[in-house]
């Protein structure tokens, strides 16, 4: 087992809560003070995601945008796995009221640190969740506004969505774990 670290933080209060996570050895942490992205529409994104031929366990992700910014990078099954674990995790948390800010968003982030080429921010304002998608490879670092969930209606909208539908479809399912 290992333990899940997830820290809140807008200006005013810094929380910190430890979780229990018994599958996928995640920890998350937000910056205090994290500067806070304004939650404007994403532009329209694409993905794909192909195991590439030579390495069946391997695959090539490229994300581009309409303003021709591209992510590219090929990632083990294994680091995929990560990313899928880190999304389903920041999923769960932003369909929670659990540190939601009032009037200026509270972003927590999630990430695992043997694993720093995948991050997930989630921010929290009112009913909605902002999902922010930072992804480093050999070409730099990214980030990418990822899509938003209104909690009070489940309605999700954005690549975010896309891209663990996809991971959930072509990665291999994890055995459920027991609890002795």
């Amino acid at each position: 087992m290992t333990i899940l670290k997830r820290i809140a933080s807008n200006s005013a209060i810094l929380s910190l809560s430890l979780f229990v996570v018994a599958a996928c050895g995640i920890s998350a942490a937000s910056l205090s003070g994290a500067r806070v992205r304004a939650a404007q529409e994403p532009a329209d994104v694409s993905f794909v995601l192909n195991r590439v031929s030579e390495n069946p366990t391997t695959y090539s992700l490229v994300i581009s945008d309409t303003d021709e910014r591209v992510i590219s990078g090929t990632f083990s099954l294994e680091r995929l796995q990560i990313l899928r674990a880190i999304m389903i995790e920041a999923e769960k948390f932003a369909m929670t009221s659990e540190a939601v800010g009032a009037k200026e968003p509270i972003t927590t982030r999630f990430m695992d640190k043997q694993e720093p080429a995948f991050v997930c921010d989630v921010q929290k304002i009112g009913m909605e969740s902002a999902f922010f998608l930072i992804i480093m490879t050999d070409n730099g670092r990214s980030t990418l506004n990822a899509g938003r969930l209104i909690r009070s209606t489940r309605r999700e909208q954005g690549i975010f969505f896309d891209i663990l539908s996809r991971l959930e479809t072509i990665l291999p399912k994890l055995p459920a774990r027991t609890v002795k």
